[in-house]
């Protein structure tokens, strides 16, 4: 290994006290330094392993939380996926507008159109949604006094997949709520659930 000078200012007391220590350690001043050098080094790797490892752990709780939301609809799929009823359409309605208006609040944000658009992004990554559909989420989201989703609507939007809603999908991305209700519980309860958000 080639070495190379390092020139470094410290305080004359910090330099008594290295000298000192190399001394009562039995090795040279460059010794010295340069094994504290090292393990301050290999200190940060470990802290730095640690930090990986926390970071695995915090994906691995994301991956299960998301487990656990598709074991929740286990019951339902293992049913035969039924289309989404009126009395369901209306509770997603007020499920996504509730969400909705919970993280604008959150975030402190005026301008709920921009705020629309934002989620809308998010949503887009899962289904380019046709200007009927667009319109209507704008409706649904956005109107003072919207008119909500009917049965119908919803079946044409998400197909036979009704776990795999594009919507909620979205608004799992946009919030950060990884342990967002099923869909299923969404259709069953609506806006009783926006106390988890």
């Amino acid at each position: 290994m080639t070495k190379s000078q390092f020139n470094i200012k410290i305080s004359k007391e910090l330099l008594t006290k290295v000298k000192r220590q190399a001394i009562m350690s039995g090795k040279s001043l460059t010794e010295h330094i340069t094994d504290l050098v090292t393990k301050s080094l290999s200190e940060n790797d470990i802290q730095n392993l640690d930090n990986n490892s926390s970071k695995k752990i915090m994906d691995l709780e994301e991956r299960l939380l998301s487990l656990e939301s598709i074991v929740r609809n286990r019951e339902y799929i293992s049913q035969g996926i039924k289309p989404f009823t009126n009395k369901e359409a209306i509770n997603c309605s007020k499920f996504m507008r509730g969400v909705f208006d919970k993280e604008v609040e959150k975030r402190n944000i005026e301008d709920k159109e921009k705020a629309f658009s934002d989620l809308f992004n998010h949503i887009k990554v899962y289904d380019q949604l046709n200007h009927f559909f667009t319109t209507r989420l704008r409706e649904v989201i956005l109107s003072d006094d919207p008119t909500p989703w009917t049965g119908k609507e919803l079946n044409e939007l998400i197909g036979v997949d009704k776990c795999n809603c594009s919507i909620r999908k979205g608004l799992i991305n946009w919030t950060g709520k990884i342990d967002c209700p099923s869909q299923q519980e969404i259709c069953d309860k609506g806006e009783k659930l926006l106390t988890l958000f």
